[in-house]
């Protein structure tokens, strides 16, 4: 790869609580511009959005909202953000996303909603190139340190629905599954065999 080459993608990490994907997603970030090859990186939820806030809320307590109204707040979290995701595409070669809409899609499926209804929600957004899911069994993923847990994460039973949904939905949609169990630089090569494959190198 050299300066010259422009790969214009989205690239996201996806997987349940502990996976790596702020890792991952990072050390990818890296890799790329070492190789003269533009990225941005965004985080979601961005709790530091006025709907990012409402959301850290109510995943700590202090708010109370039905499956419908979070899922909506999630997807609105995105669209808060959709022109400097938009702007980034035309700056950069690589956008990378930690969680993004497909995390929307799996969450919301197992707080009981409708696939098609989740999909709409973020109809029109720009879309992954790239999904990358880095598969954890629940019990690696809590015996993996972590302070101050959402009420997501606390719950083993529905971290292990999660973890299901996000393989059978890998199958679905095509989704690379990569095994996070291994070492942080194993995953990382990994995801990087899985990124030049994609783009034909």
């Amino acid at each position: 790869m050299n300066s010259l080459i422009q790969i214009k993608m989205i690239i996201v990490f996806e997987g349940g609580d502990q996976a790596g994907k702020k890792t991952q997603s990072s050390l990818l970030s890296k890799k790329l511009k070492s190789l003269k090859i533009k990225t941005k990186l965004f985080s979601f939820p961005d709790y530091t959005t006025p709907i990012g806030k409402e959301i850290n809320k109510y995943l700590h307590g202090k708010r109370s909202f039905s499956p419908q109204t979070i899922h909506c707040l999630l997807a609105a979290n995105r669209w808060e953000k959709v022109e400097k995701i938009k702007m980034a595409q035309e700056k950069n070669s690589v956008v990378i996303m930690n969680r993004y809409a497909e995390s929307n899609l799996v969450y919301g499926l197992v707080n009981g909603l409708k696939l098609s209804w989740l999909e709409n929600l973020d109809a029109g957004l720009p879309k992954s190139d790239l999904v990358i899911v880095l598969d954890v069994p629940q019990n690696e993923s809590f015996k993996r340190k972590k302070i101050n847990r959402d009420k997501f994460e606390k719950n083993k039973i529905f971290s292990q629905t999660i973890s299901k949904t996000y393989r059978k939905m890998a199958k679905k949609k095509r989704w690379k599954i990569v095994d996070a169990t291994n070492s942080k630089n194993e995953v990382h090569q990994d995801i990087m065999q899985i990124f030049s494959r994609k783009i034909g190198i």
